[in-house]
């Protein structure tokens, strides 16, 4: 019965080490691109399955929410898409119950222009295709010093906060309309991208404390838009070179 046994258990090993298989170390690896343009034929059937989904797809997308006069760019002194977005981020913040004063997101996070007419749902997703969310990081002393220091090299767009550049150093910024104090402890409104070091915004990281609004930033948007209907941004300057 014993030898028996041990038969049994010699052929179970033997089936057992007979199924692995040996891993062979990786020696290199090739590819060949495939390119997505005119050139690539139709697939009929594939058409077809698609069509009802994007239908009910484009007639999402293409709701117009809002109308604007004026085009909506990345520009200097005047950044009337980053004032656009700052400012629409305030105003939606406040509705869900949240304050700042200073907005600060990243000219890098604006994957769109809007220009003058209707603006669209699609126009929302094409600017902010990210899922961010916003939220409102408590600062004061050096990580605000730091913070200035920042914007006075990149420049990029804010609200609550007016500040001359001289050779990339921050000349008297004022929040709110008053001097900066370092001793004050600040509420700075951002997206949750650049509190966690997006655009190596490390200053974020010595804030006092961290507030998740709950607020995606697309939402913020496309609410935004609904409620007033005709945007008017504000043309007043932010950031901008002193002599």
């Amino acid at each position: 019965m014993k030898f028996i046994y041990t038969i049994c258990l010699f052929f179970v090993c033997l089936f057992f080490n007979s199924c692995k298989q040996e891993r062979l170390p990786l020696q290199n690896i090739s590819y060949s691109p495939t390119l997505i343009n005119e050139k690539v034929k139709s697939n009929k059937e594939m058409d077809q399955l698609i069509q009802p989904y994007k239908k009910q797809l484009d007639a999402e997308m293409n709701k117009v929410i809002a109308s604007v006069s004026e085009d909506l760019v990345i520009s200097k002194p005047i950044n009337l898409l980053g004032n656009f977005l700052c400012d629409l981020s305030l105003d939606q913040a406040k509705k869900n119950g949240f304050d700042a004063d200073i907005v600060l997101m990243n000219n890098g996070g604006l994957r769109a222009s809007i220009y003058a007419g209707d603006i669209t749902q699609r126009n929302a997703f094409k600017l902010m295709p990210f899922d961010n969310m916003l939220v409102v990081v408590s600062m004061k002393g050096e990580a605000m010093k730091e913070m200035f220091d920042y914007l006075a090299k990149f420049e990029e767009p804010t609200s609550g906060l007016t500040m001359g550049i001289k050779n990339k150093k921050p000349i008297q910024p004022m929040i709110n309309g008053k001097k900066f104090d370092p001793n004050k402890v600040y509420t700075v409104l951002t997206s949750d991208y650049l509190y966690h070091g997006g655009d190596q915004m490390f200053f974020f990281q010595k804030g006092l404390k961290m507030e998740k609004t709950g607020l995606l930033m697309r939402e913020a948007i496309i609410q935004y838009c609904l409620d007033k209907k005709v945007i008017n941004v504000a043309h007043n300057k932010r950031l901008y070179q002193t002599k």
